[in-house]
C-alpha cells in the first residue's frame, strides 16, 4: 500500500468536509438571513426548500473543482529547484486566494442568477410566490440557478487556473 497517497487521500478528504461544510453552513445562513425571515417564510415551505437546496447544490457544484488548481499551485511550487519557502505557507495562501476568487464568484453567480430572472419575470413576483409556497415558481428558479451554475462552472476554473504558477514556456514560433 502506498501510504503517503493514503495520507494525501485523507487530509483531502478532510479539508474537502472542512471546506464543503463552512461554505454550505455560511450560505444557509444567508438564505435564512436575507431571504426566509424577509418574506416570512415558514419552515414547511417546500417551494423555499426547492429554492435553498438549489442554491446550496449550486455551491457544492462550484466549489467541488477547486482543489485541482490548489493541488496543482502546490506541486509546482514544491517542483521548483529555486522554491526557497514555506510549502504549509504557500499552501495556504493559494487555499485562500482560490476560495476568496471562488466564494466571491458564487454569490455574483447565485445573486446575478435570480436578480436578471426575476427582471425577465416582471408579472412574477418570485420570493412573494415561494412564501406562498408556489412550487411551480420555486421549481423554475431554482431551474435557473442550477443551469447557470452549470453554464459557468468550466469558466470559473479558468479563471482560477490563471493563478497557478506556471514555469515560463520557451515560444518556439
Amino acid at each position: 500500500m502506498n501510504t503517503e497517497l493514503f495520507y494525501y487521500a485523507i487530509a483531502e478528504i478532510g479539508i474537502s468536509i472542512f471546506i464543503g461544510i463552512s461554505l454550505l453552513f455560511f450560505t444557509y445562513k444567508l438564505i435564512d438571513k436575507f431571504i426566509k425571515r424577509k418574506f416570512d417564510i415558514k419552515l414547511d415551505n417546500i417551494s423555499y426548500s426547492i429554492f435553498s437546496s438549489s442554491i446550496l447544490f449550486s455551491v457544492a457544484y462550484l466549489i467541488s473543482g477547486i482543489k485541482a488548481p490548489i493541488l496543482t499551485s502546490l506541486r509546482l511550487i514544491s517542483e521548483n529547484p529555486k522554491y526557497d519557502g514555506t510549502l504549509l505557507l504557500d499552501g495556504l495562501k493559494y487555499t485562500l486566494l482560490f476560495l476568496l476568487i471562488v466564494v466571491i464568484a458564487i454569490a455574483f453567480i447565485n445573486f446575478l442568477s435570480v436578480k436578471l430572472f426575476t427582471l425577465m419575470t416582471k408579472s412574477i413576483n418570485e420570493f412573494e410566490e415561494i412564501s406562498k409556497n408556489n412550487i411551480a415558481v420555486s421549481i423554475l428558479t431554482a431551474t435557473i440557478i442550477i443551469a447557470i451554475s452549470l453554464l459557468v462552472k468550466d469558466s470559473l476554473y479558468l479563471l482560477l487556473e490563471s493563478f497557478v504558477p506556471y514555469p515560463e514556456v520557451p515560444r518556439i514560433f
